[in-house]
């Protein structure tokens, strides 16, 4: 890749951060974060019996840390729950509640499907390329630890 095309993508990166960070209002208090906490809950659950917080900062490419806090702050806003494994008690899940799932609902399933229509245009190929190459260009970051 040339210089120019690097620029021209690095620039389509900040308009994708922009595009994020106009989204459409969310409850009070709520951070984008917290939607993908509890999208990753709920798309985790049905792959598996259960979901732990490292499942969600795995599935999330996130530290476990970050995502506990998350969880916590959603857990105060009654969206999540935690609970113990029946079998094994040092064992917790977390898992949506009523709420959370009318939440995620709202502002991600139907959110996202309706925009998906507005999106006919681009082709799922397209998609995943455009994921490939903004994976590969924050892999390839000059300094960053691998």
């Amino acid at each position: 890749m040339d210089v120019r095309h690097l620029r021209q993508l690095i620039d389509a990166c900040f308009m994708a951060k922009r595009i994020v960070e106009t989204l459409p209002a969310i409850p009070d208090g709520m951070k984008p974060r917290h939607f993908h906490v509890m999208d990753a809950i709920r798309n985790i659950s049905y792959m598996q019996d259960g979901c732990r917080v490292s499942d969600v900062s795995t599935y999330l490419n996130t530290t476990t840390p970050s995502i506990s806090r998350l969880i916590r702050e959603l857990e105060e806003k009654r969206y999540v729950e935690k609970y113990a494994d029946e079998h094994d008690g040092r064992v917790t899940y977390v898992r949506l509640t009523v709420d959370g799932q009318a939440c995620v609902r709202k502002y991600v399933t139907e959110f996202y499907a309706a925009w998906a229509k507005q999106l006919k245009d681009i082709s799922n190929k397209q998609a995943e390329e455009t994921v490939l190459t903004i994976s590969r260009l924050k892999d390839s970051m000059p300094g960053e630890e691998r």
